[in-house]
């Protein structure tokens, strides 16, 4: 929440991530824009922090979320990681994918390969009917961990599954 919160000020300015936040209950605007590090926040809550943002951009709401997850991986990644990422090698890459969104959602569990070089798959299980907004953020940071790393055409198509959804990843 925090790095969204710091993407959209950077991104949107702190005056329209106000506005929307000041357009949502007083319960969720709390718990949200108090959020500390470690802490869970229901993703209706986020998603309706977010898309009230959004609305006081002026901005596609779906669009809107990846940009700020991407941002927010882009800033993560501008430290020392960014050339250890450069360095890691495919299978490496793709393996943290399952402890990055343990540390982001509190549900389902993710399992990722490297089918051969260039081509990836990611399964997220166990969370059915998985909201949107984990879809998003998941393909997301996915796609712009690849790019920082290095990685060209990057590529990640999401689809649902009975269990949750699958990521087909793609890069040269």
């Amino acid at each position: 929440m925090r790095g969204l919160f710091e993407a959209g000020h950077e991104l949107l300015g702190k005056e329209v991530v106000e506005r929307g936040l000041s357009a949502v209950a007083p319960a969720i605007r709390a718990r949200v824009a108090g959020a500390v590090p470690g802490e869970w926040i229901p993703i209706a809550s986020a998603e309706e922090t977010f898309r009230s943002i959004a609305d006081a951009a002026e901005r596609d709401w779906p669009a809107l979320h990846v940009e700020l997850a991407r941002h927010t991986v882009e800033r993560a990644y501008r430290t020392l990681w960014r050339m250890l990422l450069r360095l890691s090698s495919d299978s490496a890459l793709v393996s943290r994918t399952p402890v990055i969104f343990g540390k982001s959602y509190n549900r389902g569990r993710l399992v990722a390969s490297v089918l051969f070089s260039g081509r990836g798959e990611v399964e997220l299980l166990d969370w059915a009917d998985v909201p949107d907004w984990p879809i998003r953020g998941t393909q997301a940071g996915i796609e712009t961990g690849l790019r920082i790393a290095g990685r060209r055409n990057v590529r990640v198509e999401s689809k649902r599954t009975r269990t949750g959804a699958s990521f087909h990843v793609t890069w040269r």
